[in-house]
C-alpha cells in the first residue's frame, strides 16, 4: 500500500503515465494484500475475545493467499512489486487458472465464515453495542476505512479518488450502520469478498502490453506529488517534493492508524474494561505506523528518534496540558 502510494506520488510530481496493465497489476496485488490483512485482522479479534477457532479458520482461508502473493512476487509479504512507472513483473497467462481457482476458494470460505459469526449468539454478544461510535463522532474525528464505513460513513478513495485501474473495475463501498464492533467485523468480511471481485475482473479485463513505462529523463527538481491509497485500514496519503538527481526532497506518509486513534476515547467511554482490548482491536491498528517519530538534520545527517516520553512531552506543550 505505502509503495503504491510513494510511486503514484512521484509519478504525478514527474508526470509519468504507467502503462495500462502495470495500472491492473497494481489494483490486483492492492486487493490481494486487502484480503489477507482482513483475515489476519479476523482472526486476531477472534482470538482477543477467546474465539480460537475463528482464528484458526481465518488464517487456513488466508494462506492460499500467502502462497499466490509468492508465487506473483517472490515474497509472502512486503511484495516489492511496485516501481515508479509500473511494476517490476508480470502475471503471466498461466497462472491465471490457480489465481481464479484460489479466490473461488476465499470467496466460498469466507462467506461460510461470515454466516458462521453471524449466528453464533456468543461472538454477536460481545461485538453488538460495544465500543460504539457515532456517525457524527466518525466525521468530527476524521475517522478512516473500515472504522468510519462500519459508523455509516461511505468514504472510499477507490471511488472518491479512484487510482489504479479502480475506474474500469469499480467498487462497492461497504456500509453498515451498527456503529459499533460487530458493524467493523460485517464490513471487513464483506471488503474481503468484494476484494475477490475486484480481482476477478482485472483478471478478465487487463489488457495486454507493458507494464512499465520507459522512464530515461531525470526528475526535475521542485515539482510536488501527493498520492492517495484505500489500504486495509483507510487512506494512506504520501506528499512528495523533488529534489536534485532524481531523489526526493521531502516525502511524508500519513498512516491511517494515526488518525483513527482518536476515536478511542470515544469508543470505550462508559465500557467494561474487559472490552477494551476487542474494542481497540477493531479499528486493526498498525502500530508500527504510529509508534515512533523520527527526524533528519539535513546539514548535519543526524538522526533523532523521539521516545514516548519526548512525544509526551512535545503534546503537553503544543496543548498547554500540565
Amino acid at each position: 500500500m505505502h509503495s503504491t502510494a510513494y510511486c503514484q506520488a512521484v509519478e504525478q510530481a514527474a508526470e509519468i503515465t504507467i502503462p495500462a496493465r502495470g495500472r491492473y497489476i497494481r489494483t490486483i496485488l492492492l486487493e490481494l494484500e486487502r484480503i489477507q490483512s482482513h483475515l489476519l485482522w479476523l482472526g486476531i479479534a477472534g482470538h482477543i475475545i477467546g474465539f480460537d477457532t475463528v482464528l484458526m479458520q481465518a488464517w487456513r482461508i488466508r494462506e492460499p493467499v500467502m502462497w499466490l502473493c509468492e508465487k506473483i512476487t517472490g515474497n509472502r509479504k512486503l511484495l516489492g512489486m511496485n516501481l515508479v512507472g509500473g511494476v517490476r513483473r508480470d502475471i503471466p497467462q498461466e497462472l491465471h487458472a490457480e489465481l481464479l481457482q484460489v479466490l473461488a476458494g476465499i470467496d466460498k470460505e469466507s462467506r461460510k465464515v461470515l454466516d458462521a459469526i453471524t449466528t453464533d449468539t456468543t461472538l454477536f454478544m460481545r461485538c453488538e453495542n460495544v465500543g460504539r461510535i457515532s456517525a457524527a463522532d466518525a466525521v468530527a474525528l476524521s475517522l478512516l476505512g473500515p472504522t468510519a464505513r462500519a459508523s455509516g460513513i461511505g468514504r472510499d478513495i477507490r471511488v472518491d479518488h479512484p487510482y489504479a485501474a479502480y475506474a474500469e473495475v469499480g467498487c462497492q463501498v461497504m456500509v453498515e450502520t451498527g456503529e459499533d464492533i460487530w458493524s467493523r467485523v460485517v464490513v471487513r468480511m464483506k471488503e474481503t469478498m468484494e476484494a475477490v471481485r475486484i480481482i476477478r475482473d482485472c483478471l478478465a479485463l487487463m489488457p495486454k502490453g507493458p507494464i512499465i513505462a520507459d522512464v530515461t529523463e531525470r526528475i526535475p527538481p521542485g515539482r510536488i506529488g501527493v498520492s492517495s491509497v484505500e489500504a486495509p485500514r483507510g487512506e494512506t496519503h504520501h506528499f512528495v517534493i523533488t529534489g536534485e538527481d532524481s531523489r526526493p526532497y521531502r516525502w511524508k506518509a500519513r498512516a491511517p492508524t494515526f488518525q483513527n486513534l482518536q476515536g478511542i476515547p470515544v469508543m470505550v467511554q462508559g465500557e467494561n474494561i474487559a472490552d477494551v482490548p476487542i474494542g481497540l482491536g477493531s479499528m486493526d491498528p498498525c502500530f508500527s505506523c504510529t509508534e515512533r517519530w523520527e527526524t533528519v538534520d539535513l546539514a548535519s545527517g543526524l538522526v533523532h528518534v523521539y521516545s514516548k516520553a519526548e512525544l509526551q512531552e512535545l503534546c503537553r506543550k503544543r496543548y498547554s496540558i500540565r
